[in-house]
Protein backbone atom coordinates (compact mmCIF):
# COMPACT_ATOMS: atom_id res chain seq x y z
CA UNK A 1 0.00 0.00 0.00
CA UNK A 2 1.13 3.04 -0.53
CA UNK A 3 1.57 6.42 1.31
CA UNK A 4 -1.24 8.54 -0.88
CA UNK A 5 -3.53 5.36 -0.47
CA UNK A 6 -3.03 5.53 3.46
CA UNK A 7 -3.72 8.77 3.54
CA UNK A 8 -7.19 7.96 1.97
CA UNK A 9 -7.65 5.51 4.10
CA UNK A 10 -6.81 7.64 7.11
CA UNK A 11 -9.27 10.10 5.59
CA UNK A 12 -12.04 7.37 5.29
CA UNK A 13 -11.51 7.09 9.38
CA UNK A 14 -11.25 10.53 9.33
CA UNK A 15 -14.62 10.92 7.47
CA UNK A 16 -16.75 8.30 9.61
CA UNK A 17 -15.24 10.10 12.75
CA UNK A 18 -17.17 13.40 11.69
CA UNK A 19 -20.25 11.62 10.84
CA UNK A 20 -20.66 10.20 14.30
CA UNK A 21 -19.76 13.62 15.84
CA UNK A 22 -22.22 15.06 13.80
CA UNK A 23 -24.97 12.48 15.20
CA UNK A 24 -23.53 13.10 18.83
CA UNK A 25 -24.47 16.79 19.16
CA UNK A 26 -26.85 17.15 22.25
CA UNK A 27 -28.88 20.28 23.21
CA UNK A 28 -29.10 21.37 19.22
CA UNK A 29 -30.36 25.17 18.77
CA UNK A 30 -30.04 24.97 23.07
CA UNK A 31 -26.44 25.21 24.52
CA UNK A 32 -24.72 23.67 21.98
CA UNK A 33 -22.34 26.27 19.69
CA UNK A 34 -24.64 27.04 16.68
CA UNK A 35 -21.19 27.62 15.04
CA UNK A 36 -19.50 24.33 16.02
CA UNK A 37 -22.70 22.75 15.33
CA UNK A 38 -22.03 23.88 11.24
CA UNK A 39 -19.01 22.49 11.09
CA UNK A 40 -19.98 18.78 12.56
CA UNK A 41 -23.23 18.40 10.57
CA UNK A 42 -22.61 17.07 7.25
CA UNK A 43 -19.80 15.03 7.02
CA UNK A 44 -21.52 12.63 4.47
CA UNK A 45 -19.88 14.81 2.06
CA UNK A 46 -16.72 13.74 2.97
CA UNK A 47 -17.33 9.91 2.80
CA UNK A 48 -18.45 10.42 -1.09
CA UNK A 49 -14.98 12.47 -1.67
CA UNK A 50 -12.91 9.31 -0.74
CA UNK A 51 -15.69 6.81 -2.74
CA UNK A 52 -14.64 8.88 -5.79
CA UNK A 53 -10.90 9.08 -5.08
CA UNK A 54 -10.98 5.14 -4.96
CA UNK A 55 -13.27 4.81 -7.24
CA UNK A 56 -10.67 6.48 -9.86
CA UNK A 57 -7.56 4.52 -7.96
CA UNK A 58 -8.76 1.22 -7.33
CA UNK A 59 -11.30 0.25 -9.65
CA UNK A 60 -11.21 2.33 -12.81
CA UNK A 61 -8.09 0.74 -13.90
CA UNK A 62 -9.91 -3.16 -14.25
CA UNK A 63 -13.01 -1.83 -14.41
CA UNK A 64 -15.86 -4.28 -15.61
CA UNK A 65 -18.99 -2.91 -14.87
CA UNK A 66 -21.19 -6.40 -13.36
CA UNK A 67 -18.00 -7.38 -10.60
CA UNK A 68 -18.16 -3.99 -9.50
CA UNK A 69 -22.16 -4.01 -8.89
CA UNK A 70 -22.14 -7.74 -7.76
CA UNK A 71 -19.25 -6.66 -5.12
CA UNK A 72 -21.27 -3.80 -3.72
CA UNK A 73 -24.51 -5.42 -3.90
CA UNK A 74 -22.85 -8.04 -1.46
CA UNK A 75 -20.68 -5.57 0.70
CA UNK A 76 -22.98 -2.03 0.82
CA UNK A 77 -26.74 -3.45 -0.14
CA UNK A 78 -27.31 -6.84 1.58
CA UNK A 79 -25.88 -5.57 4.98
CA UNK A 80 -28.01 -2.56 4.56
CA UNK A 81 -31.49 -5.04 3.92
CA UNK A 82 -30.17 -6.84 7.48
CA UNK A 83 -29.33 -4.08 9.57
CA UNK A 84 -32.49 -2.18 8.13
CA UNK A 85 -34.95 -5.18 9.19
CA UNK A 86 -32.96 -4.94 13.22
CA UNK A 87 -34.22 -1.51 13.05
CA UNK A 88 -37.72 -2.09 12.30
CA UNK A 89 -37.88 -4.18 14.60
CA UNK A 90 -36.49 -1.86 17.22
CA UNK A 91 -39.09 0.93 16.00
CA UNK A 92 -41.37 -2.27 16.24
CA UNK A 93 -40.52 -2.88 20.06
CA UNK A 94 -40.43 0.73 21.15
CA UNK A 95 -44.11 2.02 19.46
CA UNK A 96 -45.51 -1.52 21.69
CA UNK A 97 -43.54 -1.57 24.57
CA UNK A 98 -42.98 1.89 25.30
CA UNK A 99 -45.72 3.86 23.80
CA UNK A 100 -48.45 0.75 23.63
CA UNK A 101 -49.54 1.20 20.29
CA UNK A 102 -52.02 -1.75 19.17
CA UNK A 103 -50.35 -4.24 16.25
CA UNK A 104 -52.37 -2.30 13.54
CA UNK A 105 -50.81 1.11 14.24
CA UNK A 106 -47.70 -0.66 14.69
CA UNK A 107 -47.66 -2.51 11.29
CA UNK A 108 -48.66 1.03 9.56
CA UNK A 109 -45.77 3.09 11.16
CA UNK A 110 -43.60 0.24 9.55
CA UNK A 111 -45.15 0.75 6.47
CA UNK A 112 -44.96 4.27 6.25
CA UNK A 113 -41.08 3.81 7.47
CA UNK A 114 -40.23 1.55 4.43
CA UNK A 115 -42.33 3.48 1.79
CA UNK A 116 -38.77 6.46 2.75
CA UNK A 117 -36.79 3.69 1.18
CA UNK A 118 -34.42 3.62 4.73
CA UNK A 119 -35.37 2.49 8.42
CA UNK A 120 -32.51 3.99 10.57
CA UNK A 121 -31.72 7.56 10.00
CA UNK A 122 -28.20 8.01 8.25
CA UNK A 123 -29.11 4.69 6.13
CA UNK A 124 -30.52 7.43 2.95
CA UNK A 125 -27.24 6.92 2.50
CA UNK A 126 -27.21 3.54 0.90
CA UNK A 127 -30.15 4.03 -1.96
CA UNK A 128 -28.03 7.28 -3.23
CA UNK A 129 -24.32 5.47 -3.27
CA UNK A 130 -25.88 2.28 -4.83
CA UNK A 131 -27.51 4.69 -7.62
CA UNK A 132 -23.90 6.34 -7.74
CA UNK A 133 -22.40 3.02 -8.43
CA UNK A 134 -24.85 2.13 -10.53
CA UNK A 135 -23.98 4.77 -13.24
CA UNK A 136 -20.49 4.27 -13.08
CA UNK A 137 -19.90 3.80 -16.64
CA UNK A 138 -20.42 7.93 -16.62
CA UNK A 139 -18.37 8.54 -14.06
CA UNK A 140 -15.61 5.87 -16.22
CA UNK A 141 -16.52 8.37 -19.23
CA UNK A 142 -15.79 11.39 -16.95
CA UNK A 143 -12.34 10.25 -16.34
CA UNK A 144 -11.18 9.68 -19.96
CA UNK A 145 -12.84 13.25 -20.81
CA UNK A 146 -10.49 15.87 -21.63
CA UNK A 147 -9.76 17.89 -18.99
CA UNK A 148 -11.50 21.24 -20.02
CA UNK A 149 -14.55 19.30 -19.97
CA UNK A 150 -13.59 17.63 -16.79
CA UNK A 151 -13.37 21.23 -14.59
CA UNK A 152 -16.64 22.76 -16.41
CA UNK A 153 -18.79 19.73 -15.63
CA UNK A 154 -17.29 19.54 -11.70
CA UNK A 155 -18.17 23.35 -11.86
CA UNK A 156 -21.54 23.24 -13.00
CA UNK A 157 -22.17 20.36 -10.40
CA UNK A 158 -20.73 22.34 -7.75
CA UNK A 159 -23.31 25.35 -8.51
CA UNK A 160 -26.37 23.14 -9.13
CA UNK A 161 -25.84 21.89 -6.34
CA UNK A 162 -25.19 24.41 -3.88
CA UNK A 163 -28.51 26.15 -5.25
CA UNK A 164 -30.35 22.98 -5.10
CA UNK A 165 -29.49 21.85 -1.52
CA UNK A 166 -30.50 18.65 0.33
CA UNK A 167 -33.43 16.87 -0.48
CA UNK A 168 -36.49 16.91 1.98
CA UNK A 169 -35.68 14.11 4.19
CA UNK A 170 -33.05 13.00 1.83
CA UNK A 171 -36.02 10.51 0.12
CA UNK A 172 -35.07 11.37 -3.32
CA UNK A 173 -32.21 9.26 -4.16
CA UNK A 174 -32.28 10.80 -7.52
CA UNK A 175 -31.74 14.19 -5.92
CA UNK A 176 -29.33 13.43 -3.36
CA UNK A 177 -27.37 11.70 -6.92
CA UNK A 178 -27.23 15.33 -7.64
CA UNK A 179 -26.16 16.91 -4.89
CA UNK A 180 -23.51 14.87 -3.79
CA UNK A 181 -22.11 14.49 -7.34
CA UNK A 182 -19.32 17.34 -6.59
CA UNK A 183 -17.87 15.68 -3.70
CA UNK A 184 -17.72 12.11 -5.69
CA UNK A 185 -15.89 13.89 -8.76
CA UNK A 186 -13.48 16.09 -6.54
CA UNK A 187 -12.53 12.79 -5.57
CA UNK A 188 -11.62 11.27 -8.45
CA UNK A 189 -9.91 14.81 -9.69
CA UNK A 190 -7.60 14.74 -6.97
CA UNK A 191 -6.71 11.16 -7.80
CA UNK A 192 -6.39 11.77 -11.27
CA UNK A 193 -4.44 14.99 -11.09
CA UNK A 194 -2.64 14.59 -7.80
CA UNK A 195 0.63 15.87 -8.45
CA UNK A 196 -0.88 19.11 -9.55
CA UNK A 197 -2.93 19.72 -6.33
CA UNK A 198 0.53 18.79 -4.62
CA UNK A 199 2.44 21.39 -6.52
CA UNK A 200 -0.38 24.26 -5.57
CA UNK A 201 -0.53 22.43 -2.34
CA UNK A 202 0.03 25.95 0.29
CA UNK A 203 -2.09 28.12 -2.42
CA UNK A 204 -5.15 25.56 -2.11
CA UNK A 205 -5.20 24.89 1.79
CA UNK A 206 -5.59 28.67 2.28
CA UNK A 207 -7.87 28.75 -0.32
CA UNK A 208 -10.08 26.47 1.51
CA UNK A 209 -9.44 27.87 4.85
CA UNK A 210 -10.67 31.12 3.24
CA UNK A 211 -14.09 28.90 1.91
CA UNK A 212 -14.71 27.09 5.02
CA UNK A 213 -14.56 30.39 7.35
CA UNK A 214 -16.53 32.31 4.84
CA UNK A 215 -19.20 29.58 4.35
CA UNK A 216 -19.79 29.16 8.52
CA UNK A 217 -20.20 32.74 9.05
CA UNK A 218 -22.34 33.04 6.20
CA UNK A 219 -24.59 30.51 7.16
CA UNK A 220 -24.91 30.86 11.17
CA UNK A 221 -24.51 34.59 11.18
CA UNK A 222 -26.41 35.37 8.18
CA UNK A 223 -28.78 32.89 7.08
CA UNK A 224 -29.01 32.06 11.13
CA UNK A 225 -29.78 28.64 9.56
CA UNK A 226 -28.35 25.09 11.34
CA UNK A 227 -27.24 21.93 10.05
CA UNK A 228 -27.71 20.84 6.59
CA UNK A 229 -29.96 22.76 4.07
CA UNK A 230 -32.87 20.80 3.03
CA UNK A 231 -35.79 22.29 0.61
CA UNK A 232 -37.32 20.41 -2.75
CA UNK A 233 -34.73 20.90 -6.23
CA UNK A 234 -35.87 23.73 -7.80
CA UNK A 235 -37.61 26.15 -4.63
CA UNK A 236 -35.14 29.11 -4.47
CA UNK A 237 -33.60 29.42 -1.08
CA UNK A 238 -30.40 30.82 -1.68
CA UNK A 239 -27.16 29.20 -1.34
CA UNK A 240 -26.18 25.86 0.04
CA UNK A 241 -23.41 26.92 2.48
CA UNK A 242 -23.08 23.71 4.58
CA UNK A 243 -22.41 22.45 0.70
CA UNK A 244 -19.60 24.96 0.34
CA UNK A 245 -17.93 24.42 3.34
CA UNK A 246 -18.09 20.58 3.64
CA UNK A 247 -15.97 20.65 0.04
CA UNK A 248 -13.33 23.08 1.42
CA UNK A 249 -12.82 20.62 4.54
CA UNK A 250 -12.73 17.51 1.83
CA UNK A 251 -9.26 19.27 0.82
CA UNK A 252 -8.47 20.13 4.79
CA UNK A 253 -8.94 16.94 6.20
CA UNK A 254 -7.07 15.25 3.60
CA UNK A 255 -4.26 17.68 4.83
CA UNK A 256 -4.64 16.15 7.68
CA UNK A 257 -5.04 12.97 7.09
CA UNK A 258 -1.04 13.31 5.29
CA UNK A 259 0.34 14.98 8.94
CA UNK A 260 -1.59 11.94 10.43
CA UNK A 261 0.92 9.66 8.54
CA UNK A 262 3.28 8.27 11.61
CA UNK A 263 1.82 10.49 14.29
CA UNK A 264 0.75 8.84 17.38
CA UNK A 265 -2.96 7.70 17.14
CA UNK A 266 -2.40 6.77 13.18
CA UNK A 267 -2.85 3.17 13.91
CA UNK A 268 -5.93 3.51 15.53
CA UNK A 269 -7.26 5.99 12.94
CA UNK A 270 -6.20 3.35 10.26
CA UNK A 271 -8.31 0.62 12.46
CA UNK A 272 -11.43 2.85 12.28
CA UNK A 273 -10.77 3.76 8.09
CA UNK A 274 -11.08 -0.37 8.04
CA UNK A 275 -14.32 -1.08 9.75
CA UNK A 276 -15.66 2.15 8.87
CA UNK A 277 -18.47 1.26 6.81
CA UNK A 278 -19.72 -1.42 9.41
CA UNK A 279 -19.70 1.76 11.74
CA UNK A 280 -21.73 3.39 9.28
CA UNK A 281 -24.45 0.50 9.17
CA UNK A 282 -24.80 -0.20 12.86
CA UNK A 283 -23.88 3.14 14.97
CA UNK A 284 -27.35 4.43 14.04
CA UNK A 285 -28.42 1.30 16.61
CA UNK A 286 -27.15 2.84 19.48
CA UNK A 287 -28.47 6.18 18.78
CA UNK A 288 -31.75 5.04 18.65
CA UNK A 289 -31.44 3.01 22.05
CA UNK A 290 -29.87 6.40 23.86
CA UNK A 291 -32.63 8.69 21.84
CA UNK A 292 -35.17 6.88 22.98
CA UNK A 293 -33.88 6.36 26.28
CA UNK A 294 -33.46 9.88 26.73
CA UNK A 295 -36.98 10.71 25.73
CA UNK A 296 -38.51 8.08 28.30
CA UNK A 297 -36.56 9.95 31.03
CA UNK A 298 -37.88 13.32 30.22
CA UNK A 299 -41.68 12.31 29.43
CA UNK A 300 -42.01 10.25 32.11
CA UNK A 301 -39.64 11.19 35.22
CA UNK A 302 -38.27 15.18 34.22
CA UNK A 303 -34.93 14.33 33.65
CA UNK A 304 -33.75 16.58 31.00
CA UNK A 305 -30.13 17.71 30.22
CA UNK A 306 -28.94 21.11 30.97
CA UNK A 307 -28.64 23.77 28.51
CA UNK A 308 -25.41 25.23 29.52
CA UNK A 309 -22.17 25.19 27.52
CA UNK A 310 -20.36 23.16 29.39
CA UNK A 311 -23.40 20.43 30.21
CA UNK A 312 -23.43 20.38 26.00
CA UNK A 313 -20.02 19.95 25.11
CA UNK A 314 -19.68 17.59 27.56
CA UNK A 315 -22.51 15.41 27.00
CA UNK A 316 -22.42 15.58 23.23
CA UNK A 317 -18.66 14.08 24.05
CA UNK A 318 -19.54 11.29 25.52
CA UNK A 319 -22.50 10.83 23.38
CA UNK A 320 -19.78 10.25 20.69
CA UNK A 321 -18.15 7.86 22.91
CA UNK A 322 -20.96 6.10 23.43
CA UNK A 323 -21.91 5.97 20.20
CA UNK A 324 -18.44 5.02 18.67
CA UNK A 325 -16.94 2.73 20.68
CA UNK A 326 -20.36 0.29 21.56
CA UNK A 327 -20.73 0.59 17.56
CA UNK A 328 -17.06 -0.60 17.23
CA UNK A 329 -17.29 -3.44 20.16
CA UNK A 330 -20.40 -5.07 18.35
CA UNK A 331 -18.66 -4.98 15.12
CA UNK A 332 -15.83 -6.93 16.66
CA UNK A 333 -17.71 -9.44 18.45
CA UNK A 334 -19.36 -9.65 15.48
CA UNK A 335 -16.85 -10.58 13.32
CA UNK A 336 -15.35 -12.97 15.92
CA UNK A 337 -19.03 -14.52 15.62
CA UNK A 338 -19.93 -15.11 11.82
CA UNK A 339 -15.98 -14.50 10.59
CA UNK A 340 -16.06 -13.91 6.92
CA UNK A 341 -19.98 -14.37 7.14
CA UNK A 342 -20.37 -10.82 8.65
CA UNK A 343 -19.89 -9.38 5.57
CA UNK A 344 -23.05 -9.70 4.82
CA UNK A 345 -24.54 -8.33 7.99
CA UNK A 346 -22.32 -5.24 8.14
CA UNK A 347 -20.33 -5.13 4.91
CA UNK A 348 -17.00 -5.86 6.64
Amino acid sequence: MTKRIVEFDYLRGIAIIYIVLGHSISNSGQGFPLWLENLLRGGTGVFVFVSGFFFHRIFYPRFAYKDFMLKKLQNVFVPFLVVSMVGLLLQSGELTFIHHKTWDVVLAADWKTLQTGFVLFPHWYIPFIMLTFAVSPVHKWYIEARPAIQWVLFAASFIASALIHRGEENINVIHSVFYFTPFYLLGILYSQYQDSFYRHDKAIQWLCWIVMILAVYMQTYVDAHVGNYHKPAFEWRGVDWQMVQKMAACILLLELSRWMVGKPGADHLHFLARISFAIFFLHPIFAVIIGTTIWYAGTHYGVHLPQTLGWSLGFSLLMYLYLMYCTVALVLLLKRCLGERSRWVMGW
